[in-house]
C-alpha cells in the first residue's frame, strides 16, 4: 500500500524520469529524492508496475540508467514531435560546438568535452552529420548537408539561437 509522502515521492521520481533526456543511474536519482536505497527500490518497483499493468503509452525503460519513454508501438505517432530526441545532451551540445565554430579541430572539442567526444563524434559520423580531413595528427570537423536535413533551419539561424544563450 502506498502512503500519502510515497505517493508524492512517486510523483516526483515519475516528473524526474519523465523530464530527463538521457536515463539517470540509481544514485542520481537517489541523491535527488533524498531515499534510501531501499525504499528508492520499492519506488522503482511501484512505477515499473504501474506502467507495465495499465495501458499508458510509455514504459519505465532500464537501459543504462533508468527514463521515461514511448512503448515502441506509438513510436509513430510521436515521431514527428520530438524530432531530436533520439540524440543525447552530449552529442547535441558537440553538434552545436561544430556548427558554431566550424571547421574545428576535434583536439579542440576534446579539451572542452572530453574524451566522451570521440564517441559523440562516430556517432555523428554515423549519422552522416560530420566530414572530417586529416589535420595533423587530429581531425578537422565541418557539418554536412545531412545537418541542414535534419534539422531544417538555416545554419545561422541556429548559430544566432546558440549565440543568444551564451
Amino acid at each position: 500500500m502506498i502512503t500519502m509522502i510515497d505517493a508524492k515521492k512517486l510523483a516526483a521520481l515519475e516528473a524526474i524520469l519523465f523530464t530527463t533526456s538521457e536515463p539517470l543511474d540509481f544514485k542520481t536519482l537517489q541523491k535527488r529524492l533524498k531515499v534510501r536505497e531501499k525504499e528508492l527500490s520499492e519506488l522503482i518497483k511501484n512505477l515499473k508496475e504501474k506502467y507495465t499493468n495499465e495501458e499508458h503509452g510509455i514504459i519505465l525503460s532500464e537501459i543504462g540508467g533508468y527514463k521515461l519513454m514511448v512503448k515502441p508501438e506509438f513510436q509513430e505517432h510521436v515521431a514527428d514531435l520530438t524530432p531530436h530526441a533520439d540524440m543525447s545532451r552530449g552529442l547535441l551540445r558537440v553538434l552545436s560546438i561544430i556548427l558554431y565554430h566550424e571547421p574545428i579541430k576535434q583536439s579542440d572539442i576534446v579539451k572542452i568535452i572530453g574524451n566522451r567526444t570521440y564517441e559523440y563524434i562516430k556517432e555523428l559520423e554515423k549519422r552522416g552529420f560530420v566530414k572530417w580531413e586529416k589535420t595533423g595528427r587530429t581531425k578537422t570537423l565541418k557539418l554536412t548537408p545531412a545537418f541542414d536535413e535534419y534539422f531544417g533551419v538555416p545554419r545561422e539561424k541556429i548559430k544566432e539561437q546558440i549565440k543568444n544563450k551564451l
